[in-house]
């Protein structure tokens, strides 16, 4: 298996990604969040996947844009946008892109630590039990981020 040190999620299936985050301690996902390259990288790599865990079947009746507040970096918050189009008059199947630099506005804006953010997005963290106990802030469509397990294909570790 991996290493956490050297962790690249581009270049791993979800499951094994998953089952790193589970697997690594507090200390070492510090390691990597507290230091800007290695926070970089592991956060512009699990963005880059997300397009490839979509569900379009399951997209919202309405082009959304989600964003993500990533707090506690070295160098301040990472915001990401992940935003979901095609999905009004169903001539086309729904896309999923994400970017550095948010554009649209918001339907759902979730924040939370880093180390939240990759528990959340490896499958192991149970994002309502995130949101009740205030490791998850939102603002915006409750609705649609209750949702958000459907749209996007969530590993398990």
């Amino acid at each position: 298996m991996a290493d956490i040190d050297s962790i690249d999620p581009r270049e791993m299936d979800p499951a094994t990604f998953a089952r790193l985050i589970k697997n690594a301690s507090p200390e070492q996902l510090d390691a990597v969040l507290d230091d800007p390259q290695r926070r970089s990288a592991l956060l512009d790599g699990v963005f880059s996947r997300m397009a490839g865990q979509f569900r379009p079947e399951n997209a919202p009746g309405r082009d959304s844009a989600i964003h993500w507040h990533i707090t506690g970096g070295p160098n301040g918050d990472d915001v990401y946008e992940t935003w979901i189009t095609g999905t009004q008059g169903g001539s086309s199947t729904p896309q999923c892109s994400t970017s550095k630099e948010p554009s649209h506005d918001p339907r759902v804006t979730l924040t939370m630590s880093a180390d939240q953010f990759l528990a959340l997005v490896s499958g192991n963290s149970a994002p309502t039990m995130m949101f009740l106990t205030g490791k998850v802030k939102l603002d915006g469509d409750i609705g649609f981020a209750a949702n958000l397990t459907k749209i996007f294909d969530m590993p398990q570790a």
